[in-house]
């Protein structure tokens, strides 16, 4: 990991190396092995099938051992304080997303996970895998092409859209950062 966050503007940065190779390929046999299904959209009422809007797969399960790694190397970066606080963990549900040919996520803002008290305030993409075609992750005013291991991190009401997948799969690790008052 090169320990540095490489700044796309003032909202989205990107984390290169922050997975191994062996480590994706880990990630993505343990969502397969868990099965993926339809993903909804979150709404007030719980998750909502909208394949108008969204028509990619998703799998969601804990694991401690993954969550406590992948906030090991993202404590160490130098993440920004956002409305006074700091950034204190993940939530223990890791969510993975599969896109395939004709998959994509229309642009839309994310909404903040809350658990155990505290609120996140920015989204954790981990990329999986490489060599699909399309899938872009798309802010408007330019767009991030994901490779296997890099993070992607943005503050969660950013436009941003996962773009029709032309070919082959797209996997990526969904998280949040939670945030919680500075200890100083």
């Amino acid at each position: 990991m090169s320990g540095l966050l490489r700044w796309h503007g003032e909202r989205v940065c990107t984390v290169p190396d922050l997975l191994n190779a062996r480590e994706c390929d880990e990630l993505v046999a343990l969502a397969e092995a868990v099965g993926f299904e339809p993903a909804g959209v979150r709404t007030a009422e719980g998750p909502v099938a909208m394949p108008q809007i969204r028509n990619n797969d998703r799998a969601m399960f804990e694991d401690p051992v993954w969550v406590a790694r992948i906030w090991g190397r993202l404590r160490a970066l130098p993440l920004p304080e956002l409305d006074g606080q700091v950034p204190i963990g993940l939530p223990k549900a890791l969510r993975f997303y599969r896109y395939r040919p004709g998959q994509r996520f229309k642009m839309h803002k994310d909404g903040p996970w809350h658990e155990a008290g505290h609120t996140s305030k920015l989204t954790v993409l981990i990329y999986l895998t490489h060599g699909y075609q399309g899938g872009e992750t798309d802010f408007r005013e330019f767009a991030i092409h994901g490779e296997a291991g890099m993070g992607l991190l943005f503050v969660h009401d950013t436009w941003h859209e996962g773009a029709n997948l032309v070919e082959g799969t797209k996997y990526v690790l969904r998280s949040d950062l939670l945030y919680g008052p500075s200890v100083s």
